[in-house]
């Protein structure tokens, strides 16, 4: 799915029970994401849920302000630009990755693409879920492996940045 043209889900309204989304969105642009989030709105039934792990910039603030260069997630990036593109980056291109970088994946989007176009902190996804059409008060942080609903009790048991829960944020929507 090219979601730079996306318009719609292919699916019926009402027609799911269940989203999950797991450092997907992130990867999306900004213009991109209110549309997928009203279309997952559009989609669930009633009482569905949608599950959202997203990189949580305000975690990797907060480490960037304290000066933190032991923070695991910059930590790695650093390692990778000097692998990747032989840089040393700096504390403050540890911390832009969360909102923008360069994609790993030359062969499938071509060299000059982005990973990463898009950040949230609790406030803004709930802001965003909010004009998206979901209730505010059926929107809750949640945590790792932590849900309120047992169709996602997967979670954890596969390698995926959603078990990173020192640089994620988790958050639960019901419709």
């Amino acid at each position: 799915m090219n979601f730079q043209e996306f318009e719609s889900l292919p699916l019926e309204d009402n027609s799911v029970t269940a989203v999950y989304g797991s450092h997907v969105f992130e990867h999306m642009s900004i213009f991109t994401t209110p549309k997928v989030f009203s279309e997952i709105h559009r989609v669930l039934k009633k009482d569905g849920v949608f599950r959202l792990i997203l990189p949580d910039a305000e975690k990797s603030i907060h480490e960037y302000v304290k000066g933190n260069k032991d923070f695991l997630l910059f930590k790695r990036r650093k390692e990778r630009a000097a692998i990747n593109y032989n840089r040393d980056y700096t504390l403050f291109e540890c911390l832009r990755e969360d909102f923008l970088s360069p994609s790993g994946q030359v062969n499938l989007l071509g060299k000059n693409s982005l990973a990463h176009q898009n950040a949230w902190d609790y406030n803004t996804i709930l802001s965003d879920l909010v004009t998206a059409g979901f209730e505010k008060a059926k929107i809750s942080k949640s945590a790792f492996q932590k849900s309120q609903s047992d169709v996602f009790s997967f979670e954890g048991t596969y390698l995926s940045e959603a078990n990173e829960d020192y640089r994620s944020l988790y958050v639960e929507v019901f419709k």
